[in-house]
Order: structure tokens, then C-alpha cells, then sequence
């Protein structure tokens, strides 16, 4: 197996390839996905310490970039013993059974637990018996961004001139 270069180098040297600029592209935004990962990270967890939803991000002169908003996670139900809900319904409810438990039934006890507090256990709507084999539990807590149209902008010219590095080694 051999691999087709030009010796091209980023720094003007001559012309990079198709696939040398495609994997200058993929390393960079490789590299910007850890940096962005470990940022959201910080983020999160320093707007939870401060009690903060949601604050604007702007550029040094003032131009809006965008917002972060903070999430505490998604509260949901889940089944966390399969086996434990199938020999419930087949004891309980056998004509909910197909191969395991009707989705749409279990759908229905996950919407019951899921108004329930965290840490709670199922419920069964019809008889009020703990369904062990449910749990609801917390999400992690997350940060969104939502840009501004400026905020593209700018961020757009910024990475122009990285793709214009890679087209000056033309």
C-alpha cells in the first residue's frame, strides 16, 4: 500500500491535494471537537454552580455571538429489568404480551413514571402496585448554544481564513 503525496506542507509550500486539504480539514475539526467537548463541560458545570440558565456571548466589540442556555437533563422513565417487567405483564397482563411487553403498554407505565419524582419507581395506573423494574431518573445536565446570524458571520470569516491556508498551498 502506498500513499500519494506532493510534500506539500501547510506553511506555502507547494500545492496540497484534495485529500491532504480534506485531512487538514478533519484533523482541525477534530481538535475543535475536544476543545469544544472539554469547554461545554466547564460551561455546565460552572453555570450549575452558579445557578445560571441561560447568558449571552459576545465578541471583545460587542457583536452577540451567540447565547448558552444550561439544562439540568431530561427527567425520564425507563425499564431497568426487562426480564422483571415481562414475568410482571405475563402474570398481570398476559394479553399485553406479544414476544415481550407491548410497546404501546409499556409506553403507558413509562408515561405514569415519568410524572413521578426522580428516584421513584413505577407505578401501575390500574392498581397502584411498585413496578421495581421501572425507575425514573435524572439526565446529565447539558448547555445548548443558539447563534446569531452576526455571530455565524463572524465565525464564518474566522474559519475562511484557515480554508484560505489550505487554498494558498495551491
Amino acid at each position: 500500500m502506498s500513499e500519494e503525496t506532493n510534500g506539500a506542507a501547510l506553511d506555502g509550500g507547494p500545492g496540497l491535494t484534495d485529500a491532504e486539504k480534506l485531512a487538514a480539514l478533519g484533523t482541525y475539526l477534530k481538535v475543535l471537537g475536544d476543545i469544544e467537548k472539554s469547554l461545554r463541560a466547564a460551561v455546565t458545570e460552572d453555570m450549575g454552580a452558579r445557578h445560571v440558565e441561560k447568558v449571552g456571548a459576545f465578541l471583545p466589540d460587542g457583536t452577540k455571538m451567540a447565547s448558552v442556555s444550561r439544562s439540568g437533563g431530561k427527567k425520564t422513565a425507563k425499564v431497568v429489568d426487562p426480564a422483571a417487567a415481562l414475568v410482571w405483564c405475563i402474570r398481570n397482563y398476559p394479553g399485553e404480551i406479544v414476544r415481550a411487553v407491548n410497546p404501546a403498554f409499556m409506553k403507558k407505565l413509562l408515561d405514569v413514571a415519568g410524572s413521578l419524582p426522580v428516584g421513584s419507581k413505577g407505578l401501575d395506573p390500574s392498581t397502584g402496585e411498585e413496578l421495581a423494574f421501572i425507575e425514573v431518573q435524572q439526565g446529565n445536565p447539558y448547555v445548548s448554544v443558539t447563534t446569531t446570524e452576526e455571530g455565524r458571520d463572524r465565525m464564518a470569516a474566522l474559519a475562511g481564513g484557515f480554508t484560505a491556508m489550505l487554498e494558498a498551498g495551491q
